[in-house]
């Protein structure tokens, strides 16, 4: 069960009832890998198999659709692979990645392989404002998706992190070639966020919410246009503009 029924009082426009609403069910969710504890986090427990992917993925562990086996032994998650690597805490990439932009050994991308246009992007927006979604139903949960020129992913979770990996995980079971898309958020863009995103080698990201000012610094180092606010019929472009043709700029 991911929603449950609880009474309230709603209070509104002077008027209080006692009505029935939907709650996000909150569960535990502990990721081991060959036995090691790697991952432990609150979860919407739909779409673990996604999670688990789109994880071993972004914290490096796997590099693809790589065979591994995934067991469930109550709130646990047990990970067999003979060909797992190391990997690394996100924490750890970020510095890395900072350590990077530091010494100039990445060079942001100047070539835009593909070009989008504002109302291209707004439009996969309302798109995902319409999605089938406890997002929209709770507003208890964040979503995440991956479009090209139609939203083809999505997944709720009580972290926008883990709605993130969610998608991640989906696009790399489903086969599909992350560096052809936009990835959509409904939350706030972090550093841990883009850092995911570098890596799955996403161009573009556009999120409902703000950025912050690493994110911003990072997605600017490492060529992915960040787009925030984008709703309502506007939105901010903070890194890589040539990258959306917004036309003559007054």
């Amino acid at each position: 069960m991911i929603v449950s029924d609880r009474k309230i009082i709603r209070y509104k426009h002077g008027l209080a009832e006692s009505v029935s609403d939907p709650v996000i069910c909150e569960e535990w969710f502990n990721l081991y890998l060959n036995d090691k504890l790697i991952y432990q986090t609150p979860v919407l427990d739909q779409e673990i198999d996604a999670l688990i992917a789109g994880l071993l993925y972004v914290k490096g562990h796997i590099r693809g659709k790589e065979n591994y086996y995934a067991e469930q032994k109550g709130r646990s998650w047990y990970v067999s692979s003979e060909t797992a690597e190391t990997g690394l805490s996100f924490r750890q990439m970020v510095e890395e990645a900072f350590a990077q932009v530091d010494s100039g050994a990445h060079e942001t991308c100047n070539f835009y392989k593909k070009i989008y246009t504002p109302e291209g992007i707004l439009g996969l927006m309302r798109e995902f404002q319409k999605l089938p979604s406890v997002y929209h139903t709770t507003g208890g949960v964040h979503m995440a998706a991956f479009a090209t020129d139609k939203i083809l992913y999505w997944a709720d979770d009580v972290s926008r992190r883990n709605s993130v990996d969610k998608v991640i995980g989906k696009v790399l079971l489903g086969g599909k070639n992350l560096e052809d898309g936009i990835f959509v958020s409904s939350g706030r863009i972090s550093s841990d966020i883009v850092i995911r995103l570098i890596k799955t080698g996403v161009k573009l990201i556009a999120s409902v919410s703000a950025p912050m000012d690493r994110a911003i610094t990072l997605a600017e180092h490492f060529g992915i246009t960040l787009c925030g606010f984008v709703r309502g019929g506007r939105m901010n472009i903070y890194t890589h503009k040539n990258r959306v043709t917004t036309g003559r700029e007054v």
